[in-house]
């Protein structure tokens, strides 16, 4: 290492100064995703031709991207900074989503894919790094919580604009739209980087000297992002609608109604949960947001499996269903990364986030997977019943680290 540096902190004033740019980046870089966000599949599929096949390899080929460089994206924002990783990832994000404004066949959409995933395992660690620079720990799980509802809003926001927008813009403009996105929090990366250099430090040389990030805690820690990523926030995109439409019969708008309420929700609870979730330890939190999801499962079990979900009774335990499983994903995002980095030694967080991106990566792989495999082989009751096995485990784990945390 370059030096053993002590983060500089801002003071709470510079903080809000500082952070409230990034708020509104964020917000346009959710929105971008958001633009694209129903688009991409159809666009694939039909306008391409391609069919259904091709948007799994596309999704696929862009999660194992991630997942495979996530280690090398942290490390090399430690070695070289936050500053040159975010520019040179932030710049395969925009040439990916240009490059999807007019590709044409399977091989320039696997490239996209790909590069998108690339971009995204050196952005992230460089945009987290740089973050954590910026605040004290106690801050930690309040900041990513207020991000995670920051991209919700973002995210619904270029949806929206998306549905109206579709009938009379040609899907490549959305793809423009969504890669001139990136460029905010690019900027605000590379204007607030100093922060994060002095905390996790460019390393000078080979980097021998540097302290390993992993130790069987972190190694938890892994399990349990994947397991998080798996079980948790990716299964209301894939499976949950499969089991509402296929296996009890829900309308199209009844699946539509389960997903607003738990948008709504994540936003609202946001800052009714931001106090109580401050007195759990990092990994306490984590359990909480898991064991939050396993009720969330088994309230849909009840009202699917056990009970006619078309009933008044029904509906009404489906959209409690959806809330629930909207105050898991809070208190998760809020502790998942500060959770990760307070296991990595100090000077680490890039690669820590790095690392557990990967994980994350390959939970967004796995857990449609298993989901939909449950979907097919197992009625509602099997289905949901296996979604709560996976959030248990995640519980049972992050239950370790909490010892782990309260023991040192």
């Amino acid at each position: 290492m370059s030096g053993t540096a002590t983060p500089v902190m801002l003071p709470q004033a510079q903080q809000r100064a500082a952070f409230r740019p990034l708020w509104i980046a964020t917000f346009v870089s959710a929105a971008g995703t958001g633009l694209v966000y129903p688009v991409t599949a159809i666009h694939i599929a039909t306008n391409l031709r391609l069919g259904v096949p091709a948007v799994a390899l596309f999704y696929g080929t862009f999660a194992v991207a991630a997942g495979l460089l996530g280690p090398l994206g942290g490390s090399l924002t430690a070695r070289f900074g936050a500053r040159v990783a975010a520019v040179v990832g932030g710049c395969c994000q925009i040439a990916a989503w240009t490059t999807m404004a007019f590709v044409s066949g399977l091989v320039q959409v696997l490239f996209v894919a790909a590069l998108s995933g690339i971009g995204g395992s050196l952005f992230f660690p460089a945009l987290f790094s740089t973050i954590l620079g910026g605040i004290p720990e106690e801050l930690r799980k309040r900041t990513f919580g207020f991000r995670y509802t920051v991209i919700n809003l973002g995210i619904a926001t270029g949806a929206g604009l998306s549905s109206v927008l579709v009938a009379s813009v040609a899907p490549s403009v959305l793809f423009l739209a969504n890669a001139a996105s990136f460029l905010p929090v690019i900027l605000w990366v590379w204007r607030h980087a100093g922060g994060a250099e002095a905390a996790d430090a460019p390393e000078d040389g080979d980097g021998a000297g540097r302290p390993s990030v992993w130790s069987p805690a972190f190694g938890i820690a892994l399990a349990v992002t994947f397991l998080v990523s798996a079980f948790g926030a990716v299964q209301l995109e894939s499976t949950v609608p499969l089991i509402l439409r296929r296996l009890a019969h829900e309308s199209m708008s009844t699946v539509t109604v389960v997903t607003v309420v738990n948008a709504v929700s994540v936003v609202l609870l946001q800052r009714l949960l931001r106090a109580r979730v401050d007195r759990f330890s990092n990994a306490g939190a984590v359990a909480l947001g898991a064991g939050l999801w396993g009720a969330a499962y088994l309230l849909a079990l009840t009202a699917t499996g056990l009970t006619d979900s078309r009933s008044w009774f029904g509906k009404a335990v489906l959209m409690c269903f959806a809330a629930v499983f909207a105050a898991g994903e809070v208190v998760t995002a809020s502790a998942l990364t500060p959770m990760i980095v307070g296991l990595a030694p100090p000077g680490a967080a890039a690669r820590a986030t790095g690392t557990s991106g990967s994980a994350w990566s390959l939970g967004t792989l796995a857990g449609p997977a298993v989901g939909t495999t449950a979907v097919a082989l197992a009625g509602p009751i099997g289905s949901w019943g296996a979604l709560a096995v996976g959030a248990a485990c995640a519980l049972l784990l992050s239950l370790l680290l909490r010892s782990h945390e309260t023991g040192r």
